[in-house]
């Protein structure tokens, strides 16, 4: 009979609220604005005070903590031992010494809002493993060092504006093993998966009320959160029926509560664009249930890597008449297929084909001299550059990405990959069903990211009934997101035949080679078939494993004429150095690479030239990983960009190979020395003629791309494995150019049309420092982890860069600041000075805020150079009882420019 009467009250008086909302929708000029509800969401990251060691008592309220030091989160404390030693090729950064027990410790206290509600932190991840303890009392145990993780910290609390003490005990050891069964995680080895210590990544602190919609947070609270998805796309009609799986827990104490789901879909300018009717049931205390609601869209905009539109789906929890709790999910909605077959397979995103063209890159995602805590603004800024290059495509290795990184994918548009924990090897027994469970919780934390399209099993085979287990996962928990299951395959013929039935995509590495040209039948190499080919997407996950530093132009330019690899090998018995480019090769072989795949994509009709869906090269970014330059450099040089993300020539000539329109990029510079006659080399593409200029004459036209080869003798150093005819696509070579003080100039011409053009201008003699600030969207934020990137070069009197300056540059610092510094990757102990050399006439450094505002001064000098000087006003923080609401400041996506 209660049940009746309440049922009965909530037909009769909807409240008003409520009705006030739905009602907004049928306005144009209506914006809609979200009740006022108990969830609230708080930065957790400032005031954190943090000890290197294992400290007896530290997690006691009343322990002293003075001496620690004060640090914001992201935090890692191997910004300070790593990228210092030359890598190793089996075991990663050599550098670190920090390994082992670090301590964390924050005061907080909760807002008078907090009283009475359900309170809740958010760990978006750490390395390794965590113990937490509250005001004494230890609450939670994290340890696969890849998923977020969350806490329900209600009933030990303190309310009403009293002092709260969190401390965290962070393990980092390579060692480190499950409590509960003694058992290793694969994944923790700092060759595969770079090994950055501490809370190195955002925490928030949320707030509910006591009926709520639960936290995507399988891994501490055991629970889904909420699920958005689109169904019955409509691509020329532009609608979807839009549907919202929400989990809800009723933890009222005492009677039950008749609760009703409903939501809305807005845009970016805050109109309401559908409205989602959902069901109403009866939860007793204590029980949880998946609401569901749905509603049409009309007028949509569907995601896409050129338009990756986001829209705010808030769903709205409804007791007595009475909003009691509003989620905000910000989701796209796009129409997915994944086909095989000559001509017609591939990823086709909203009706048409896709090329799928990018990167491999470490999860860890690194900085060098930051390492990985580092603020949102710049995974970010990272997701710019690759857009910049006309990519549209990630392969994380071999954990699921960071938060701030999918967010960023989402935003500006890069289809992902995302795997579990995995390093190169299959795994049974309790080591399989760890990377089962960070599957499960990574699919149910990014499961409304639209950008996340492939879910990867392993970083190299499964077994068939662990292929079968992950795709039954992703049915249960991501059967309409539009994604699949599989993994990156190796050389196991009979293995990878056995995995082909119930794989949804399959994963290669390096698969663009003669023997997969000469493939018939049933043959399969490297995970290439043929009835793979006509089954669904075969994509490579990581080709052109070669490596190159950015600080060696070429075999013509000073200071290094040229790079030259340290031969023999080391105490492993591997080759010293791999890899014998300089900047201008690794661009000539990068062109090549790619040119074999693109003709070989599987839109092409031809079957002999039909097989890949998507091209990944192994980097983005310079990464403090296993790298092959063993006796060179401090970090794997395969990046396109180098640690700090300054661009190589590389960087230039992918934009160029994946631009849908014309481009044009002249590889190097203008600057050498008198009577050098070198090939000058030119990317360009969409045109049918390059022409080349030295101070306005002609000295060549050329109309097909030239043939890269590699002349290095087998016995110095390895050769790339590469297709026979060494095609490079797109770039134009102009032989025996003599160099002349002036200008270089490229024109690219179609039908008699200018399509593309660039001129290099010689550099005179060097004169002076110049200084160039980066930061993110709000300028330098005093919250104790903001970053601002500071680019330093050497000038000529007109302001023009001198690229073969080579030289150190020494710094002052002033002001609330703490100095980061940068790196020189060809030399040791590098990181976290006040000096730093430039490499090709350019170099980055970084400096963190603390929580205290004020101006800060940079001074770069060198003797005989005019000096320069830079000033940085960080802007204060409203940081309250160790929260504040002022968020992790974020770029403008795609969508949003």
């Amino acid at each position: 009979m209660k049940k009746q009467i309440f049922r009965l009250l909530l037909i009769i008086a909807l409240p008003a609220l409520y009705n006030h909302v739905l009602a907004q929708g049928n306005s144009a000029s209506a914006k809609f604005q979200a009740p006022a509800t108990p969830r609230a969401t708080y930065n957790f990251n400032p005031g954190w005070r943090f000890v290197f060691g294992d400290v007896a008592g530290a997690e006691q309220p009343g322990f002293d903590d003075a001496a620690w030091t004060a640090v914001s989160l992201p935090h890692t404390w191997n910004e300070t031992d790593s990228y210092r030693a030359y890598i190793s090729h089996g075991g990663g950064d050599q550098s670190e010494k920090m390994l082992g027990a670090g301590w964390y410790r924050k005061h907080f206290k909760l807002p008078a809002s907090a009283d009475g509600q359900k309170v809740f932190l958010q760990f978006d991840g750490m390395r390794q493993a965590g113990k937490f303890f509250l005001n004494g009392k230890q609450v939670g145990l994290y340890e696969n060092g890849v998923t977020a993780y969350g806490l329900d910290i209600t009933s030990s609390v303190k309310f009403g504006g009293q002092d709260n003490v969190i401390a965290v005990k962070v393990d980092n050891s390579p060692g480190y093993k499950e409590e509960s069964t003694g058992t290793a995680f694969q994944w923790n080895s700092k060759d595969f998966n770079p090994n950055f210590g501490g809370l190195n990544r955002d925490a928030s602190l949320i707030i509910t009320g006591k009926i709520y919609q639960t936290l995507p947070l399988f891994m501490g609270l055991k629970t889904t959160g909420i699920y958005v998805y689109p169904e019955d796309i409509d691509l020329k009609k532009k609608t979807a029926t839009i549907k919202v799986e929400a989990e809800v827990s009723n933890e009222v104490a005492g009677d039950y509560a008749s609760i009703t789901l409903s939501a809305v879909v807005v845009d970016n300018e805050g109109n309401i664009k559908a409205k989602l009717e959902g069901n109403t049931s009866d939860l007793v205390a204590g029980q949880k249930e998946v609401f569901t609601a749905e509603g049409t869209l009309a007028d949509a905009r569907f995601w896409d890597v050129k338009d990756p539109y986001l829209y705010h789906v808030y769903s709205m929890l409804t007791v007595n008449g009475k909003v009691v709790d509003v989620c905000d999910t910000k989701t796209g909605f796009r129409k997915v297929e994944f086909k095989g077959g000559v001509g017609t397979g591939g990823v086709w995103l909203n009706g048409r084909f896709v090329w799928l063209t990018g990167f491999a890159q470490r999860s860890a995602n690194d900085w060098a001299g930051l390492g990985g805590g580092y603020p949102d603004w710049m995974h970010d800024y990272t997701m710019s550059m690759i857009r910049e290059s006309n990519s549209n495509y990630l392969r994380w290795m071999h954990v699921s990405p960071q938060p701030a990184d999918v967010s960023a994918c989402d935003r500006f548009g890069v289809i992902e990959v995302c795997p579990a924990g995995d390093k190169e090897r299959m795994v049974t027994g309790r080591q399989w069903d760890q990377r089962a469970e960070v599957m499960r919780a990574s699919m149910i934390f990014y499961r409304n990211s639209p950008s996340i399209l492939f879910w990867e099993a392993g970083n190299t085979i499964v077994t068939p009934e662990q292929m079968n287990q992950m795709v039954a996962l992703r049915k249960e928990l991501d059967p309409h997101g539009g994604r699949v299951m599989g993994t990156r395959d190796n050389d196991l013929a009979e293995a990878n035949k056995a995995l082909t039935p119930m794989s949804e995509y399959y994963g290669v590495m390096i698969g663009q080679a003669p023997q997969t040209d000469r493939v018939s039948g049933d043959d399969i190499f490297r995970g290439y078939s043929i009835s793979r080919r006509d089954k669904a997407p075969l994509i490579e996950t990581e080709d052109f494993r070669d490596e190159a530093g950015r600080n060696v132009w070429d075999d013509y330019t000073p200071p290094h004429f040229g790079f030259k690899p340290k031969l023999g090998t080391g105490s492993d018995g591997r080759a010293v150095d791999t890899w014998h480019w300089n900047s201008e090769t690794f661009a000539l072989a990068g062109a090549t690479r790619y040119n074999s795949y693109v003709t070989n994509m599987i839109s092409n009709t031809d079957p002999a030239h039909s097989k890949w869906a998507a091209y990944c090269s192994i980097y983005f970014s310079d990464s403090d990983a296993d790298g092959r330059q063993q006796g060179s450099y401090v970090l794997r040089v395969s990046g396109k960009v180098d640690g700090v993300r300054l661009p190589k020539p590389m960087y230039y000539v992918t934009r160029v190979m994946q631009n849908e329109q014309p481009d044009l990029h002249i590889i190097g510079h203008w600057n050498y020395p008198a009577g050098t006659k070198k090939a000058m080399y030119v990317a360009a593409t969409h045109c049918d003629k390059v022409e080349l200029f030295v101070n306005g004459k002609s000295v060549g036209v050329q109309t097909k791309p030239t043939v890269f080869k590699d002349t290095i003798k087998k016995g110095d150093a390895p050769v790339m494995e590469r297709p026979s005819d060494d095609n490079t696509g797109c770039i134009y070579a102009f032989p025996n150019v003599v160099f002349a003080p002036g200008a270089i100039k490229a024109v690219a011409t179609k039908g008699g049309k200018v399509v593309a053009q660039q001129e290099i201008q010689t550099a005179g003699e060097a004169k002076a420092i110049k200084l160039t600030l980066h930061t993110g969207p709000q300028g330098l934020v005093a919250d104790g982890s903001d970053v601002a990137l500071i680019d330093f070069e050497v000038v000529d009197a007109k302001g023009r860069r001198v690229p073969t300056d080579e030289a150190k540059v020494d710094f002052a610092v002033n002001g609330p600041v703490v100095w980061r510094g940068g790196f020189n990757a060809a030399k040791l102990n590098t990181t976290n000075n006040l000096y730093l050399d430039t490499e090709c006439g350019i170099n980055r450094v970084a400096i963190r805020s603390t929580e205290k505002a004020g101006t800060i001064t940079i001074t770069a000098s060198r003797p005989g150079l005019t000096s320069a000087t830079l000033k940085v006003d960080s802007k204060a923080v409203d940081i309250k009882g160790g929260i504040t609401g002022s968020m992790p400041q974020q770029m403008a996506g795609v969508a949003a420019k």
